[in-house]
């Protein structure tokens, strides 16, 4: 019988019978570029399998989330606390810096050299500025979406997509002047000239308040010469990236309008979640009232954001040197990470000069431990991590457990501070009595290795069983 299945005609004499051909297996370190048909590849030799690993190194950005991004880089930042005492120590000013960063820096410093009193105000304005959504107003709404149907969570949330909005708009207005100006730059003067006229008039409709002018000025005319610059020159670089950054925050300025924001108000109060006292208020009472909050006060007269973004803003474009620029880039990763969506906890920083010694500290508060059942009986329950560097000892790892006055504290301390611990835990548990608090027990250990926010708050891994996918 003919051999059918052959390439070509037997060839005779030649007895084909005894020759074996074995296929190559993925685990064969002799061949190379096998294809494993179990794993879908990428044209740069990467996939989406989650148990794929960091084949790239501990930097490789993670392809199957967007949360698990965030996990990478939540378990790969370095330590903020360490970062920022070597700037406030001055150990990053390098031979490039300039004279402007220096006194700009020097003026930081000088800031937070506080007092007691002044301390404990930093201190609050921090935590307030940090809650967006504080007060009795919202408690209402946190109490009524844990208790409410499908449609109504949904009004809930679009009042609140709104009021974050309406809260942000002098965040937003700046961003739209700044890209409005990175565009002009962007473009060649043929079209960069119609920027900049349009330009002035965009200062001039957000200094005066007019919100839809300003639409309309953006919608009817700039986005429409941009297009049609990018259109005719066929340049799909900087400005076509600029337009679509300036479009989310158009929407964003669109969605947080006043009209809007009332309506949505009003339509909530008339479904009875609101308090019965805020339908019986005017529409101006109601705006001041959006205006005014905890949050709102705080951030307008939060001088340490203030001034923290123009010296990160100042040594990103390399005005402190390279070191500095190296330092800040670390701060402002770590800053945007705990501030992420993806983070369920309130993040706040604490630097500090005290009486000639340096320290800086981080705090993670769960806000919501008490409406996420933390309640044993009548005493609510509720944990928070705090990481500090003290000048001249070194980092500390400090865990605190309450329920109700009982307080449960863990300290993990340098290796300095080490010989001292029985002293340590004699003065913590006095200071804890002495606010009135009852220390159940107070341990202060060597620390072996830093504590991780997410061992700590388990609550954080609760995102990754959610549909969240990259494209």
């Amino acid at each position: 019988m003919p051999e059918l299945l052959g390439p070509t005609n037997p060839v005779p004499t030649h007895d084909t019978s005894g020759v074996r051909i074995t296929t190559p297996q993925p685990s064969d370190t002799n061949v190379q570029n096998i294809v494993n048909p179990s794993v879908v590849t990428r044209p740069d030799q990467k996939n989406d399998r989650p148990d794929s690993g960091d084949s790239t190194g501990p930097g490789a950005a993670r392809y199957e989330s967007n949360f698990m991004t965030f996990m990478q880089r939540l378990r790969d930042t370095r330590g903020l606390p360490a970062t920022f005492m070597q700037v406030m120590q001055g150990t990053t000013v390098s031979s490039g810096i300039r004279e402007g960063f220096a006194e700009e820096l020097a003026d930081m410093m000088r800031f937070l050299q506080m007092n007691e009193a002044e301390l404990l105000k930093f201190l609050q304005n921090q935590l307030q500025s940090g809650s967006r959504f504080s007060g009795a107003l919202f408690q209402s709404l946190r109490d009524a979406f844990g208790s409410s149907s499908d449609l109504l969570k949904n009004e809930i949330l679009q009042f609140l997509r709104r009021f974050s909005d309406f809260s942000s708009t002098g965040h937003l207005e700046g961003k739209i002047l700044r890209t409005a100006e990175d565009l002009q730059g962007a473009m060649p003067s043929r079209w960069g000239d119609q920027v900049t006229e349009l330009l002035a008039q965009l200062r001039n409709g957000v200094a005066s308040g007019d919100r839809q002018g300003v639409l309309d000025l953006l919608r009817g005319r700039l986005f429409p010469l941009v297009s049609n610059y990018v259109s005719t020159t066929h340049d799909h670089g900087a400005a076509r990236g600029m337009l679509s950054m300036l479009t989310l925050d158009v929407a964003r300025y669109e969605n947080g309008g006043e009209t809007g924001l009332l309506q949505s108000m009003r339509h909530l109060s008339a479904l009875g979640v609101l308090p019965g006292d805020l339908a019986r208020m005017s529409d101006e009472e109601l705006l001041s009232m959006l205006r005014n909050t905890d949050f709102a006060r705080s951030a307008a007269d939060n001088a340490f954001a203030d001034r923290m973004a123009s010296l990160i803003d100042a040594a990103l474009r390399g005005q402190g040197g390279v070191d500095a620029q190296q330092a800040f880039h670390n701060i402002m990763n770590a800053i945007l990470i705990n501030e992420s969506v993806y983070m369920p906890l309130q993040h706040t920083m604490l630097p500090l000069d005290w009486e000639g010694k340096k320290m800086f500290s981080e705090m993670w508060v769960d806000p919501d431990a008490e409406r996420r059942g933390g309640r044993d009986g009548d005493k609510r329950v509720s944990r928070l991590l705090i990481k500090m560097d003290i000048q001249s000892l070194g980092s500390f790892d400090v865990l605190i457990h309450t329920r109700g006055e009982d307080v449960s504290m863990s300290v993990a301390c340098p290796k300095a501070v080490a010989p001292f611990t029985e002293q340590v835990s004699r003065a913590l548990g006095t200071i804890l009595e002495r606010n009135g608090l009852h220390p159940e027990s107070v341990q202060v250990t060597e620390m072996r290795r830093p504590l991780t926010v997410s061992e700590v708050f388990p609550k954080i891994l609760e995102r990754m069983s959610g549909v969240n996918v990259k494209v």
